[in-house]
């Protein structure tokens, strides 16, 4: 990994900030302290008045305690005075590159435009990177689901979504467009009776006058017309003069009557959260800052420690924590807070179990992947039938200060088959009369069962091609060994195997296709004469694959670290 362009950033601690949360995201200090100066970060913000800024500013400060950070508050072309001000500063500090934060909830905000424009007017002798907006994160999603988790009785609640800062119909309907993507995810499991979203425009005079109006026929409109409740919910970085002069106040005023007013969830504690990641987004990845979680399914102490000392070899290279469960959320929070205490820069999630989807939509979800990469459609627990994370509303994704990346899933993977062919030869005497009998757990659903059946397959056809072909043959079959009924025809059919591996004068090699260890092997053969293997842990080919893994999760990675916004030309014509 590459590691020359620039040191390592420091971390610092969010314990106060961050009281209220049940599990604390935590900023871990970096060895290098304040000297690491050569990115500066640039974060741009709309001008909210004094009390606005002033929370911004909270959120900012404590993130550039420990950074080379400028703050731009963008008005109008005024701003161009501040936002030299804020490069000079930056450059005067060390940084020889600008990583730009956009803290705005929609790139097509006008501020956020015009802010891009000044920069680029600046032209500037040294690379320039941007963030995507806060907007596209799922930390957004997060603080507006926040505010609807507070909502009672949500299938008889009509929820409009208020957003602010269009100066024409333009920006309008593309800034619409995000609030409603946001509104949209944030709004996912609680079944409101309907969700709408509203774009207010900033101005003044009698253009003010026309667009407060249809702002107000717009709530109107948004008003539950049955007897249900209307909860209108304001979302923005709008103006906030004081507690009085602000634009949630005006939007007060304007409310049919009957409908609540929410407080604007865009204040969020977790600001400083995530400026913390986009820095972290926005530096060398050194394989000793990287934090792995190693996720898989977990037993008694003994299994546990078995698959422990397995990865042993990668301890020294790598900052390792588990979680051992079926993708639990609050284990694997756990997980991640001791990463971010012991200083981790990222974390990746390797997923140690039977197929690459089993838990992948969980995991993903949980991690705020969903929304950031648009993997909400991959299938959750293909492989296991279990679901014990329902819950009467969706849980908070974890938000923490590492990116995070998640991979594997063994699946036909060429390094399982060669490990359990080294089983099979381990135990046979008599390789060109004995048969190999790969099982595996199986599933309840047909259609995810005969996925097993063909990973099996392919396992055993990368098993013969390196070798396994001195087998008399090599057999694959699935136990579904939590559903009795279709698991009765299964294991019936697999003593059959077993008993036929008599016929050529050798015998049966049973190979558990597991993570680790054995299964119900014994219970369900019980009587017949065979050997039995083990899965894949420990092996010095799991030690591989598990390497492989992380680095395919940090390549994924690196590529997420530098995030070119498209060209102010391109946004033009969006």
């Amino acid at each position: 990994m590459n590691t020359q362009e620039f040191k390592h950033f420091v971390w610092i601690a969010l314990a106060a900030l961050l009281a209220t949360a049940s599990i604390r995201p935590v900023l871990a200090e970096n060895a290098l302290g304040k000297n690491n100066n050569h990115t500066g970060f640039l974060v741009l913000a709309a001008d909210r008045g004094f009390v606005g800024n002033e929370e911004i500013n909270d959120a900012f400060n404590a993130f550039a305690k420990e950074h080379n950070a400028a703050l731009i508050f963008v008005t109008d072309e005024r701003t161009q005075k501040y936002l030299k001000d804020g490069l000079d500063t930056l450059l005067h500090n060390g940084a020889e590159q600008i990583a730009v934060i956009p803290l705005f909830v929609s790139a097509a905000t006008p501020r956020y435009r015009l802010a891009r424009k000044l920069l680029e007017d600046e032209k500037l002798g040294l690379p320039v990177t941007y963030s995507h907006p806060y907007g596209e994160s799922f930390f957004a999603v997060e603080d507006l689901a926040d505010q609807f988790r507070t909502i009672q009785n949500p299938a008889d609640t009509a929820v409009v979504v208020v957003g602010y800062g269009a100066t024409d119909d333009d920006s309008r309907q593309k800034m619409q467009a995000d609030w409603q993507r946001i509104a949209s995810q944030a709004a996912a499991g609680f079944n409101f009776a309907s969700l709408q979203t509203v774009i207010a425009h900033e101005g003044k005079g009698e253009d003010a006058k026309l667009r407060t109006a249809e702002l107000k026929q717009a709530l109107a409109d948004g008003k539950d017309k049955r007897k249900g409740k209307t909860i209108v919910v304001p979302f923005h970085f709008g103006p906030k003069l004081d507690s009085m002069m602000s634009f949630d106040a005006s939007l007060k005023r304007l409310l049919p009557s009957g409908v609540r007013l929410f407080s604007n969830a865009a204040d969020s504690q977790y600001l400083t959260v995530w400026l913390q990641r986009e820095a972290n987004r926005n530096q060398p990845l050194a394989a000793e800052n990287i934090g792995v979680i190693f996720l898989a399914h977990g037993s008694d102490f003994n299994w546990n420690e078995t698959m422990r000392e397995a990865v042993e070899p990668l301890a020294k290279n790598y900052k390792f924590e588990f979680a051992f469960s079926m993708a639990d959320q609050p284990t694997i929070e756990r997980a991640i807070r001791k990463l971010e205490q012991r200083g981790a820069q990222a974390a990746v999630i390797v997923r140690v179990f039977g197929t690459e989807q089993s838990f992948r939509k969980n995991v993903e979800r949980m991690t705020g992947l969903d929304i950031e990469t648009g993997s909400q459609n991959h299938a959750a627990h293909a492989g296991h039938d279990h679901d014990h994370h329902g819950t009467a509303s969706p849980a908070a994704r974890i938000r923490t200060v590492l990116p995070i990346q998640s991979v594997g899933g063994l699946g036909s993977n060429p390094l399982f088959a060669e490990a359990l062919l080294d089983r099979a030869r381990t135990l046979s005497k008599s390789p060109a009369h004995d048969t190999v009998i790969l099982v595996a757990h199986g599933s309840g659903d047909d259609r995810q069962n005969e996925q097993w059946y063909k990973t099996l397959e392919a396992l055993a056809e990368h098993m013969r091609q390196a070798g396994g072909s001195e087998f008399q043959a090599i057999k694959v079959a699935t136990w579904r060994e939590d559903w009795p009924d279709k698991g009765a025809p299964w294991i019936k059919k697999i003593r059959t195997l077993v008993e036929d591996a008599k016929k050529h004068g050798g015998r049966a090699i049973v190979i558990p296709a597991r993570t680790t260890g054995q299964g119900f092997e014994k219970k369900f053969l019980a009587g017949l004469d065979y050997d039995l293997g083990s899965g894949f842990a420990p092996h010095p080919l799991f030690v591989r694959w598990m390497d492989e893994q992380i680095k395919a999760g940090a390549a994924q990675l690196i590529q997420t670290q530098y995030l070119f916004s498209p060209s102010l030309a391109q946004m033009h014509t969006d």
